[in-house]
């Protein structure tokens, strides 16, 4: 979004430069959120201005936060899974009091969502990272993608239990904070293939249900291969069967709007090509 500015005119929004308006991008409000994190507590807002000693102490809760969910993630690793793990335990992990910990959080509830914030914050950032459309065919993004979350999920199995065991922090009470970054990576596949059809002309309406199977799909498979004790398949091997099936499905949903792709040609390359036959 932008505004503007002019001198002459105050409130008009425009500044002028040789009697031109020049347009001005406003700087972002100072939310002082968490590095990583969806969505931060009030307690790490210091809304408008703020002086240096606020944002000196603003920076030090923040840090003590990171330090104590970054505690409870250890925790969570080394413990059997469903193991409870006091607040005191944390406490001590992060090296704070544990009159800190509930400074810096409302409850044991708040603290437990934010856990599950950072952790599907984490994976969520991998997986935006691999699907980048601007290197790669389509068919070496799927599978790196695929391969990030088989080694989040089959690497971390008890932050993987635990980030669905509730909601994330600002979720409704009913969705889980797995569901949620399924929702959320699907949102985000979808404006990739939108803004792809928009360069090659297409529309993209039919391909909306297509992110949410493939992520759903991808997630279940994975979720009963990590359950499994001994599972047939191996990680190799599952993650370039889930490949295979999520490109069935895109190529499928492609067809049938009248696109044919080469999954193993550049998808920049592809795009490019699409865009100046249609």
């Amino acid at each position: 979004m932008f505004f503007h500015l002019r001198v002459q005119d105050a409130g008009a929004g425009e500044i002028a430069v040789k009697n031109r308006p020049v347009r001005v991008r406003p700087r972002p409000p100072a939310l002082g959120t968490l590095p990583g994190m969806s969505v931060a507590s009030a307690r790490s807002r210091i809304p408008g201005a703020v002086s240096g000693y606020e944002a000196r102490w603003q920076q030090h809760n923040t840090e003590r936060q990171r330090s104590i969910l970054q505690a409870a993630v250890e925790l969570l690793e080394e413990k059997p899974a469903g193991a409870d793990i006091p607040v005191l335990q944390i406490a001590r992990r992060a090296g704070v009091a544990k009159s800190v910990v509930y400074r810096q959080f409302s409850g044991r509830e708040d603290l437990d969502r934010r856990i599950r914030s950072y952790l599907i914050d984490d994976l969520g950032a991998v997986l935006d990272a691999q699907l980048d459309v601007s290197t790669g065919s389509v068919r070496e993004i799927i599978t790196r993608t695929v391969r990030a979350v088989a080694d989040w999920m089959g690497d971390h199995p008890n932050l993987t239990a635990f980030a669905r065991s509730g909601p994330p922090a600002g979720g409704p009470d009913n969705v889980d904070a797995i569901s949620s970054l399924k929702t959320r990576i699907s949102a985000r596949s979808s404006e990739l293939i939108e803004a792809i059809g928009t360069i090659v002309g297409v529309d993209s309406a039919a391909l909306g249900p297509v992110p949410f199977a493939v992520v759903t799909m991808v997630e279940g498979v994975l979720a009963a291969w990590v359950a499994d004790p001994r599972p047939a398949r191996t990680r190799v091997e599952v993650v370039a069967d889930l490949a295979d099936y999520a490109w069935f499905v895109l190529d499928g949903a492609a067809r049938a709007v009248g696109v044919v792709v080469d999954p193993d040609r550049e998808l920049a390359e592809v795009i490019a090509g699409l865009s100046v036959t249609s």
